[in-house]
């Protein structure tokens, strides 16, 4: 309280006891009722940040478990049948079955994109904070500690880590 609170607040205790006893009692129920509200409007406010961060990974046991179905998928792509062989009816029908499975790959990768997924960058150095080394290969044509081969895809939700590309490492030898 100021000097003219307090001077205000001697004149009406002298005046009045019983009023300036309610008039103190008002200012400090006031104050505590704006304290409450303030910390009503903060408690909202962090319950709407962790609902969107729960959210936001809610799914993330759901996605661990699919990991693998998506690596054999890539797998199954990356086996493609040679279609060079075959006769033209058998190779039309084998090339609008892997172009169904390419749409059903793109569709994935839409939702992927959609709720976060992203793989985890590969091409360049290697990075122990996002890739695992599972081997080393000696190479003159890339660099040392450069990655030669994935072996598995590594996956990030929203920035976080779900799990480390597994990949091939350069390790010159001589």
């Amino acid at each position: 309280m100021n000097e003219e609170q307090q001077e205000k607040a001697k004149s009406v205790v002298e005046d009045n006891p019983s009023s300036a006893v309610t008039e103190c009692h008002c200012e400090e129920y006031l104050a505590g009722w704006k304290r409450a509200q303030a910390d009503y409007a903060n408690l909202k406010k962090e319950y709407e940040r962790e609902k969107i961060e729960f959210a936001k990974y809610a799914n993330e046991k759901v996605i661990n478990d699919l990991l693998p179905a998506i690596d054999q998928f890539e797998s199954a792509m990356a086996h493609a049948p040679d279609l060079r062989s075959l006769t033209e009816d058998q190779a039309k029908r084998i090339q609008n079955w892997i172009t169904g499975v390419e749409a059903v790959k793109n569709l994935w990768e839409s939702v992927f994109k959609d709720i976060g997924l992203e793989r985890v960058p590969t091409d360049g150095q290697f990075d122990p904070l996002i890739h695992e080394a599972v081997g080393h290969v000696d190479s003159t044509e890339l660099e040392d500690g450069s990655i030669a081969k994935v072996m598995r895809s590594g996956w990030r939700l929203n920035g976080k880590l779900l799990r480390p590309a597994q990949v091939m490492v350069v390790k010159h030898t001589s």
